[in-house]
């Protein structure tokens, strides 16, 4: 690719490069094309702004160890940078501001977003900016950077032709449930080395404590490389992982590895090895183990209100269960239930008590408060809510706890304003809908639990960006989140949000005024004050009546 290059004080670069070469493989989970960029190494008696220009458009080369970027690094720098340390992904250009020498240059980025090594990805309020130092020298009579932050700067263009999200999976605290810990890597030789050596390392900071690993601390490949050779991927261990271990543990290991790596879909099997010997499975499943579960399904009847009592409604039918209690004298709203419809609950009217009912179907008043945000019930029978105003959460077992709600430390909520809270159907990560700063924000943070599954406390959390107005939310699949701000005047959109970052805006319907979602993006539920919907395609079908209140999936 030939660069325009304007010899200026300040300039830019192009946001994109060329395309050279299509690879026939697949990446991973997204199954789209891989690309190898192909720009060109620096040129003979290159000014020092074309060799700035050339090793930022050089770092979308990420094949050989990006061998054409280090070509415009000195040789004391060359061999020391570290390309994969940091990837800033930026929106428009680059701007190379120069100086009063003619060897110091400062970048300047409006930041989308920044990954890190471990893949990890952080988006960036709008109009973030960074300012990235270089200085070159000349080396035998050619300029050459000799001082760069380690990392690459990638236009959002480029960000998404090479790098794609790859899930790594971890456990709930019973090992009951697998929990996606959502990563990017750029997709070249040595990915699957990347999302190893990554899940060894442990999740990422916000569900640090919500989830486990069957790795003991400190685990890593013997060499950074997991070969894969017909379907077979090789993942050969440090010896001490193995002392002290049961059969049952090396049978988690190896399920962890299997359900991360089958995000590649040049994986179909996961040979476990320790400084390559085979790993002994002990023979057969453990008598303790089980499959983890992924993705759980919510089946496809749903919780409501009719005539001021809880219904299953399934389809377009509402069906009166005859085990529950009459709850109509509380007027109650927003109700939830667990998927073995074992544990409910729901708010009154004016949303200023939660009501709970267990197994043994005597009902109970859970919470009192303010502005409680609706109910929701986690595979463990927990039911929680939120004192809006207060930014108090709560959580109550109706077998286990009779006294008092337990309230579940969150720090970084005391300062905001809570609309909705849920609970992902695994039970380790609460989406929050909070205001703060008067802007309304989606966050997603691990649920922390002490070994009894008591609820503790709810992580620093990570945030997702959506494109509508929010006041609300409901869990869809493992990682996909559905988003609206309730409105019976007005036109409303929902917006269904991934962890990996990806979104998918809904059709307006109007006076939309609740949302549920049951397994995926595609199974959503809306209703306006007279009328239930059902998302088909991108359309919303009407549903027959009768018309109940408050849908809400298990969860």
């Amino acid at each position: 690719m030939l660069l325009a290059l304007l010899l200026t004080a300040c300039s830019s670069i192009p946001t994109s490069g060329p395309v050279i070469t299509y690879l026939a493989e697949e990446n991973g989970r997204n199954q789209g094309p891989e690309y190898t960029f192909n720009p060109p190494g620096p040129e003979e008696g290159a000014t020092p702004e074309e060799i700035v220009q050339g090793f930022i458009l050089a770092g979308t080369a990420t094949q050989d160890d990006y061998k054409i970027a280090r070509e415009f690094l000195a040789p004391s720098l060359a061999g020391e940078w570290q390309p994969v340390e940091r990837t800033v992904v930026f929106r428009n250009t680059v701007k190379v501001v120069g100086s009063p020498s003619e060897s110091e240059f400062v970048l300047q980025l409006e930041v989308e977003s920044v990954v890190d090594e471990r893949g990890i990805l952080q988006a960036a309020e709008e109009g973030t900016t960074e300012s990235v130092p270089v200085n070159l020298v000349q080396v035998d009579g050619q300029w050459r950077i000799s001082q760069v932050p380690d990392g690459t700067m990638l236009s959002a263009t480029d960000f998404r032709t090479l790098f794609s999200p790859y899930n790594l999976y971890f456990y709930d605290a019973t090992y009951t449930y697998a929990v996606p810990d959502v990563r990017w890597f750029a997709s070249r030789q040595g990915v699957s080395a990347a999302i190893v050596s990554a899940l060894l390392e442990g999740p990422a900071p916000y569900l640090a404590g919500a989830v486990i690993s069957a790795f003991p601390e400190g685990t890593t490949l013997v060499r950074r490389s997991v070969p894969v050779e017909s379907g077979a991927a090789t993942v050969d261990l440090s010896g001490e992982v193995l002392t002290g271990t049961t059969f049952l543990r090396r049978q988690q290991m190896q399920q962890q590895l299997e359900l991360t790596l089958a995000g590649l879909n040049t994986v179909s099997t996961v040979k476990l090895t320790v400084d390559q010997r085979d790993v002994d499975l002990g023979g057969g499943p453990d008598p303790a183990f089980r499959a983890a579960l992924r993705n759980p399904a919510v089946g496809d009847t749903q919780i409501a209100i009719l005539d001021g009592e809880l219904v299953y409604y399934e389809g377009s039918r509402p069906l009166r269960p005859q085990d529950l209690p009459s709850v109509a004298r509380y007027e109650p709203r927003n109700p939830a239930m667990s998927l073995d419809r074992q544990h409910f609950a729901f708010l009154n009217a004016q949303r200023t008590r939660m009501f709970v009912i267990g197994p043994d179907r005597t009902l109970q008043e859970a919470v009192s408060g303010t502005a409680l945000t609706a109910p929701s019930v986690d595979p463990f029978g927990w039911a929680w809510t939120a004192a809006g105003d207060s930014g108090q959460v709560y959580a109550v077992d109706p077998v286990r706890e009779q006294d008092s709600p337990v309230e579940v430390g969150a720090q970084w909520l005391t300062e905001r304003t809570i609309k909705a809270l849920k609970i992902s159907r695994e039970g380790s990560r609460a989406l929050i809908v909070a205001v703060e700063g008067g802007a309304t924000k989606v966050f997603v943070a691990g649920v922390v639990r002490d070994r009894d599954g008591r609820p503790k406390g709810i992580n620093t959390p990570i945030v997702l960006n959506p494109s509508v107005p929010v006041d609300a939310g409901v869990w869809a699949d493992e990682e996909t989140v559905v988003v609206m701000a309730p409105s019976a005047t007005k036109e409303v959109t929902a917006e269904a949000l991934g962890l990996d970052a990806g979104s998918m805006r809904m059709a307006p319907l109007a006076r939309m005024v609740g949302i549920s979602a049951g397994n995926g993006p595609q199974d959503v539920y809306a209703q306006t004050p007279d009328m239930l919907y059902v998302r088909v395609g991108n359309s919303w079908a009407p549903q027959a009546p009768p018309v109940v209140q408050d849908r809400a999936f298990p969860g």
